[in-house]
């Protein structure tokens, strides 16, 4: 069997699904939360504080910077958990070359891909046969289509080198693992002059990740499934 083959099998009803979701309190991650509650699914939402109190939510506290944290948040999760979006992350110092530092490249790079990785690894004893590892990532991080003007090299790099794990997850995964970017959004983090929508962004990525016809495991795409170059 492919790793990826056990993504083309038919899904549940979203109902009976279990989602957990990083940074589930704010921006992005909380409209995906909003969205599957409004579904009906069950949304363990990981986060460092607390949010709207919403049918079907659980709030688990969670620091994606604390190894310690995020062993602890995988431990308070029991029974399966269908789909993991790792939706946490830190944008860092946009200031360029100038001001870029080797300790806030290390921490840019701890938070936004250590973090995935160690809650990855705690998760997959819980994670379905059909289950999805999601990570949003970044166009910033493709060498292809991520030039922009922003001095924002720590964030860049770090969604580069998520990208790099996330092929490297499918290859040794059976579950289907994701990289999507998910537009330039107008959140806290993308500022409010963005465009797009972070709450059509989450429609997008939960139909996204339950399509039977989806991308493939190892896949950097959109939120339409449409591929992004590395």
């Amino acid at each position: 069997m492919s790793p990826g083959s056990s993504a083309a099998t038919a899904r549940p009803d979203i109902e009976k699904q279990t989602w957990a979701v990083t940074g589930g309190a704010r921006g992005l991650g909380s409209c995906l939360v909003r969205h599957l509650s409004d579904r009906g699914a069950r949304v363990l939402a990981l986060s460092r504080r607390r949010g709207p109190d919403l049918p079907g939510v659980t709030y688990l506290p969670y620091d994606q910077s604390d190894e310690t944290s995020i062993r602890n948040a995988a431990h308070l999760i029991s029974g399966p958990v269908d789909h993991v979006v790792h939706n946490a992350a830190i944008l860092g110092d946009i200031g360029g070359l100038a001001t870029l530092t080797a300790d806030h490249l290390a921490e840019v790079m701890r938070i936004n891909v250590a973090g995935p990785l160690l809650l990855t690894r705690a998760l997959l004893c819980r994670l379905t046969p059909n289950g999805t590892l999601t990570f949003i990532s970044s166009r910033a991080g493709s060498f292809t289509e991520g030039h922009d003007p922003d001095g924002d090299y720590a964030y860049c790099l770090s969604k580069a080198a998520l990208n790099r794990a996330v092929a490297k997850l499918a290859d040794d995964l059976p579950h289907r693992v994701l990289a999507v970017h998910p537009g330039w959004l107008a959140t806290d983090m993308g500022g409010a002059v963005a465009p797009d929508d972070p709450d059509l962004a989450a429609q997008r990525i939960v139909s996204l990740v339950i399509r039977t016809d989806g991308p493939e495991t190892g896949s950097f795409t959109d939120t339409l499934g449409q591929p992004i170059l590395p």
